[in-house]
């Protein structure tokens, strides 16, 4: 065992042990493919492939005559343990033969027929198809010289003890290596093949498809370009059950966890976040820049995979095949991952569709007074986001931002977008974006300034930091690279701004509150993560409009409120907790006013 293996080991046990205390953590599932990364590409440069019929040829002798499989045949798998990195025999009771595939069960498990069933049936009626027409075949007929593809469902030992994340699945690559020519500690199957978790995972679920269709990428990807950088692959990976029709990555909501994630290092201590976030890459190019190009959308993907250009520069190869660039198109994803709004820019730019409509990474500070001083770091490939208050600034309002200059070569450095969003917490207008030149400006130092104007309009501001290196230079240069420090500086100047109270969209707000708070009983995870990051944004736009209205003796926005509950426009048992924090406010400032409106509106509310 190497020790970069063990070093995988111990992050991924790490990884399990810390989500089995988590509330979504049972549904998280991880990809074992990359794990075996640095073993599989030492085979891949120094063995060549051959098929078992030109083995045979270079021998001078027959291939060995095998009969047809039959539903009912025992086989002896080698397969991995994942915990200590060692192969164990499997045997497996071959269970269902399709048009594509063997599915095999582990020899004493039991799993039933109709799960069985459907694991065929979709194999071979979506899967295979929509992956095949998207991104290209696997090696046909392969090693073994069989079409049919095997499907090895088994107890992965991934360290699973009944709570926690866990393996579903992966693909070891070596089995399309002839035994012979492999190291003796080194295992072939010599047969096209994945490997399906059954415990916990289960095989009668859409997600234990959203797994088949995962794998299956990465048995085409490899046929195709076998020195892809993983997360290239992965992203392939991870947008294939989305084109099945699967339904989005549970990963976004590790994602939403840590937003400070490199898309293209592939962090070993954020595993799960990577897959949201190259699932939302892919996600994004496909639904913006594909979305009325449906023959264009299959030659994308199949021209990615079948590029021997890897990571970046893959998809810069892709990108321009539909006149688009890697930087712009990941400066536009930064943006919408953060402020996620179709009325910024033009046909929804900086928006996701109905279905990820509510999702927004976190921000990483949050500015409640100016001036303000921010120090980060970031990583390349990568973005942080500020929100500023604006609700007290005045008329001007002074951006700068400075950051460090690294030198990838001669002329090549790296580069910051900065980008400014602003907005009116209350939805009252359209936000509108603007973007910081930054120039040299220092032997090490980047930077620049933006100044805006802070009127009535906007009473909030976010600050979008990406950090991006030259589209030429190799992902494999800077993977390691540290997190690159910068600094901003935030003051106001000029005359105080009087801004209107009289803009609050109440029922806009409410509802949107009512609908966050309804989606807190999901069952999915990403969504459930999303509609908490939307509550918490709904609760803050709301406390701001609101607790003004209130503390002017003002109950315009208390009157709307309590009407959309008397004509049953929201369900008060959604908003209890909003209900009860804002009749307290009244409550508080009906005492100190003597107001009668005040007092009867914190008794109505009570009501609720």
């Amino acid at each position: 065992m190497t020790v970069s293996f063990r070093q995988l080991m111990s992050i991924l046990v790490l990884a399990l042990v810390l989500t089995s205390n988590g509330a979504y953590a049972d549904t998280e599932w991880l990809d074992a493919t990359h794990l075996f990364e640095a073993e599989v590409r030492e085979v891949v440069e120094t063995v060549e492939r051959e098929t078992l019929q030109q083995q045979a040829a270079r021998f001078r002798t027959q291939s060995a005559d095998t009969r047809p499989y039959e539903v009912g045949d025992i086989e002896t798998f080698w397969t991995k343990n994942i915990v200590d990195n060692n192969f164990e025999q499997t045997k497996a009771v071959l269970k269902a033969i399709g048009k594509h595939c063997y599915v095999f069960l582990e020899e004493g498990k039991n799993i039933s027929p109709d799960a069985i069933e459907k694991v065929r049936k979709n194999f071979d009626e979506v899967i295979y198809p929509t992956n095949t027409r998207t991104f290209g075949s696997e090696w046909k007929p392969g090693i073994d010289g069989d079409e049919r593809i095997t499907l090895l469902m088994f107890d992965i030992k991934d360290g699973y003890n009944g709570s926690g994340g866990f393996v579903g699945g992966y693909f070891y690559a070596v089995d399309s290596f002839l035994q012979e020519k492999l190291p003796e500690h080194v295992k072939s199957n010599q047969r096209e093949m994945f490997y399906l978790d059954i415990n916990p995972s289960d095989p009668a679920s859409d997600r234990y498809l959203s797994t088949i269709a995962h794998e299956f990428q990465h048995m085409i990807h490899f046929n195709n370009d076998p020195s892809e950088y993983t997360w290239v692959n992965e992203a392939c990976s991870q947008i294939a059950p989305y084109l099945c029709g699967f339904g989005h990555a549970n990963q976004v909501l590790a994602y939403m966890r840590t937003p400070d994630n490199s898309m293209t290092a592939w962090s070993n201590e954020q595993m799960l976040a990577n897959y949201g976030q190259v699932y939302l890459w892919n996600y994004y190019i496909l639904t913006h820049l594909l979305k009325d190009m449906p023959e264009a959308r299959g030659n994308f993907f199949r021209n990615l995979v079948a590029s021997k250009k890897q990571g970046v520069n893959g998809y810069v190869e892709a990108l321009k095949t539909i006149s688009h660039d890697f930087t712009h198109t990941f400066t536009r994803f930064c943006i919408t991952n953060f402020i996620n709004d179709a009325r910024l820019g033009k046909n929804g730019a900086y928006a996701y569709d109905k279905t990820l409509a509510r999702f927004k990474l976190p921000m990483s500070e949050t500015l409640s007074a100016l001036p303000a001083e921010v120090e980060g770091e970031i990583f390349l490939w990568s973005s942080d986001a500020i929100k500023i208050d604006l609700s007290k600034a005045r008329s001007q309002v002074e951006i700068s931002f400075a950051g460090l200059l690294g030198r990838f070569g001669e002329d090549l450095y790296n580069s910051f977008t900065v980008a400014l969003v602003m907005a009116n917490s209350r939805g009252s207008v359209a936000p509108k974006l603007s973007y910081m030149s930054i120039d040299k400006i220092s032997s090490n130092l980047q930077g620049g300034k933006l100044t805006v104007a802070a009127d009535q309009d906007y009473d909030t501001a976010t600050l979008i930091i990406i950090a991006e290196a030259p589209e030429s230079v190799d992902d494999k240069l800077y993977t390691k690279a540290k997190a690159l420090p910068y600094s901003v500086k935030i003051v106001d100047q000029g005359q105080q701004v009087a801004r209107s109270e009289a803009a609050t969209d109440v029922r806009s707000l409410v509802k949107s509150y009512a609908e966050a708070a309804e989606n807190l009983s999901s069952e999915n995870e990403a969504a459930l993560m999303i509609a908490m990051n939307s509550l918490a944004s709904a609760r803050s736009d709301i406390a701001r409009a609101f607790t003004a209205d209130i503390a002017a003796g003002n109950t315009a926005s208390l009157d709307t409120l309590i009407q959309m509950l008397e004509n049953q426009e929201v369900d008060s048992d959604n908003l209890r907790p909003l209900l009860n924090q804002l009749a307290a406010v009244a409550q508080f400032n009906a005492a100190n006013t003597s107001s009668d409106s005040l007092s009867k509106a914190a008794s109505q509310l009570r009501a609720y």
